[in-house]
């Protein structure tokens, strides 16, 4: 947030020390202290002339009541920035008792996740044209990573001997995965092909590159090319968030699941969800929790803890085949 200017204000100082502490202590990832500090900016700004200690319940719901046309997930968001900060506050000693305390959340109603089509995993994988690609569309499928953690996977992350990928979620907080079935398989070929041959400085040469996956290499890097050939890479780079967006929907197209020039609507977060909801008829939601790298289990269930269609036909039709053998 580039604008302080509302630390000027009694309750400002004190946020900005709550910032300082969300990013050096509790490691929050900087978008979500991104979004918190402007809340509480707002919050700061609303009671300009007031000392924290004489903040109270109501002060509270008015700087909420400011989210008031908003959708309530919104206002949930915004209720839990403010009573995470004075629950900190109080704490640390800063006011006897959290004003917050009694602010209650918003009800949200239940939104189903949106589903990626039956069978895409096939036609994407089918499209891709080389087998890192076939790996990165392998490890959103069958892992459900976000994007950002996609984006952050590099060679040295994956253990073939054990069978696990490691990936760093919001706050750079570690998870360690499972990987199996056509996942290893892949992660073996991939480390045995060589990197599309593309231009380099080699000591103080231009020359052309080919060579095997190194362990600093990220999966997905910046690539130029030109009439279909890589003349530019930088393996040691992370690919550009808005390019991995355009990669998504290119083996989107490419796989007839949208039109050519269409960047909206299958959003590849799909993926996470697709993957949430049929593990989850599997397993059981701590699972899915881990899996996912959500730290409440809440948020787990809000998004997948309810019952579909597929599950009432599953549970019918054991119900029909026991009926059916029911010797009574």
């Amino acid at each position: 947030m580039k604008d302080k200017s509302y630390r000027a204000t009694p309750l400002g100082q004190l946020v900005g020390r709550y910032i300082r502490w969300c990013r050096n202590e509790r490691g929050l990832s900087p978008e979500t202290i991104r979004a918190w500090e402007g809340m509480l900016a707002r919050m700061s700004m609303t009671h300009a002339e007031r000392l924290p200690g004489e903040i109270t319940l109501d002060d509270l719901r008015v700087v909420i009541d400011l989210w008031a046309d908003r959708e309530p997930r919104t206002r949930k968001n915004v209720t839990v920035a403010i009573r995470q900060f004075w629950k900190w506050a109080s704490e640390e000693g800063y006011v006897d008792v959290s004003p917050a305390i009694r602010l209650r959340y918003p009800k949200i109603p239940r939104r189903m996740p949106d589903l990626l089509p039956l069978r895409v995993d096939t036609q994407l994988l089918n499209v891709a044209e080389n087998v890192r690609d076939r790996l990165a569309l392998a490890i959103l499928l069958d892992l459900g990573v976000r994007k950002s953690e996609l984006r952050g996977v590099r060679v040295r992350d994956l253990d073939v001997g054990r069978r696990t990928l490691t990936v760093f979620g919001k706050g750079q907080k570690e998870r360690v995965l499972p990987v199996r079935g056509r996942l290893v398989l892949l992660a073996e070929e991939y480390l045995l092909t060589d990197l599309p041959e593309y231009t380099s400085i080699v000591d103080g040469e231009r020359r052309r590159v080919r060579r095997r996956p190194e362990p600093d290499d990220y999966l997905l890097y910046p690539e130029w090319r030109k009439r279909g050939v890589v003349y530019k890479a930088r393996p040691k780079e992370p690919k550009p968030s808005q390019t991995l967006h355009r990669w998504w929907y290119e083996h989107l197209h490419s796989a007839g699941l949208v039109e050519a020039d269409v960047e909206r609507g299958m959003h590849m977060h799909r993926a996470r969800h697709t993957f949430a909801t049929e593990l989850r008829r599997e397993s059981d939601l701590g699972v899915v929790q881990h899996m996912l790298g959500h730290e409440d289990i809440h948020t787990t269930e809000a998004y997948y803890g309810h019952y579909d269609l597929s599950d009432l036909e599953r549970a019918m039709d054991a119900f029909a085949k026991s009926r059916n053998n029911d010797p009574n």
